[in-house]
């Protein structure tokens, strides 16, 4: 661990004169004491650190390296590089600068915590600290260190993107997947979309035909309608395309549009990218199966909505915690170790707590310490 601990320790000076009219005196010369560092324990715990509320939630961006957390405004986050790990209430980031891209391992020694369904052992949790669990951690060392594709860092996925074409990485030719359909909330009417035929010039898209059944809100529908097709010509564009779908047309980024094609040009060829992207204010899922027939808008948050452009956590793909094991609405950490690997070191790293002294939820306390591979 690399946690500075500053210990200022005062010299010493012990100077005994005798009064009198002796002329003699004794004294003992000064015998300064090398200032000391103490030596910081392996799986010492740190905490907690605050990451605020539920309505009120503070990102807290930590550098594993220097062992400090950074007062970073989320902005100032998003250009630096010298954080590594960051926590805001359950949810855990890595850093993506391109300085410092940070990448996670999960060491899966807590596998006594779950059964053979992967279903988690209550007791296990329950009855699990920080010091009954030390000797997991402790058992990590520099051999545990994997290979570097390993590291798996955060990213980021767009809810559409290229998601509508398929490519034959043998032929080299991009077709429409048009099993695959897409449902865009946008302007108080649900749009359910596939792309059903595209044609290409060289590494662009010069036109592409889309599948549209509309459900308007506002005018009372409660299913989508029938299928119809919209073709958009994208070849020669000399800017991007914005296409609304009530209009059936394309129409300029200052008008109310669904969905947007970027224009490039690409070996002297002009036409749309081959990624979809939809307005900020909109929202879309992936419907694979063509499974809604329609959509229940007083429901509508419970069907996976999302922005445009989603993170992918690392952290997400195993969970440091359990919620609501004995009933109550707690998380229970899951002791599992994991590797963090940054531009400068691999860190092990284990959660130990959510809650302060206080039981006050959103308090990370955990422990941490570099790892030499061998």
């Amino acid at each position: 661990m690399k946690i500075s601990y500053l210990v200022s320790l005062s010299t010493v000076l012990l100077l005994t004169a005798c009064g009198g009219s002796s002329s003699s005196s004794d004294s003992v010369d000064a015998s300064p004491t090398e200032p000391t560092t103490p030596v910081v324990e392996v799986g010492t715990v740190v905490g907690p650190f605050s990451t605020g509320t539920t309505a009120e939630p503070i990102r807290v961006y930590f550098d594993l390296d220097a062992g400090e957390a950074l007062l970073l405004t989320d902005e100032e986050a998003a250009q630096n590089s010298a954080w590594d790990i960051a926590f805001q209430r359950t949810k855990v980031y890595l850093n993506t600068h391109s300085e410092n891209s940070v990448g996670a391992f999960f060491t899966d020694v807590n596998s006594d915590f779950y059964d053979d369904a992967g279903a988690a052992v209550v007791d296990s949790f329950l009855n699990a600290d920080a010091d009954s669990e030390l000797d997991d951690y402790l058992a990590i060392s520099g051999t545990d260190i994997p290979a570097d594709d390993s590291f798996v860092g955060d990213s980021e996925e767009s809810v559409i993107g290229p998601k509508f074409y398929d490519y034959d990485t043998t032929t080299h030719v991009v077709t429409a997947n048009d099993d695959r359909y897409f449902i865009v909330d946008s302007d108080d009417a649900y749009t359910k979309f596939r792309v059903t035929d595209l044609t290409s010039d060289g590494r662009t898209m010069s036109s592409i035909t889309f599948g549209v059944a509309t459900q308007n809100t506002l005018a009372g529908d409660t299913e989508f309608g029938a299928e119809s097709a919209l073709t958009i010509n994208t070849a020669d564009c000399t800017d991007d395309i914005y296409i609304d779908f009530d209009l059936g047309a394309a129409l300029s980024a200052s008008d109310a549009w669904d969905i947007t094609l970027a224009c490039t040009t690409v070996d002297d060829i002009t036409g749309a990218e081959f990624d979809i992207h939809i307005a900020e204010d909109a929202t879309a899922l992936v419907d694979d199966s063509n499974a809604y027939a329609a959509i229940d808008s007083e429901a509508a948050q419970f069907y996976g909505f999302t922005s445009d452009v989603t993170q992918e956590l690392a952290f997400d793909a195993n969970p440091w915690y359990q919620y609501n094991l004995n009933g109550g609405h707690l998380l229970w950490s899951q002791y599992g170790v994991y590797l963090i690997k940054t531009s400068d070191a691999t860190i092990k790293m284990q959660i130990t707590s959510y809650y302060d002294d206080a039981g006050t939820s959103g308090n990370y306390s955990f422990r941490f310490d570099e790892l030499i591979s061998e």
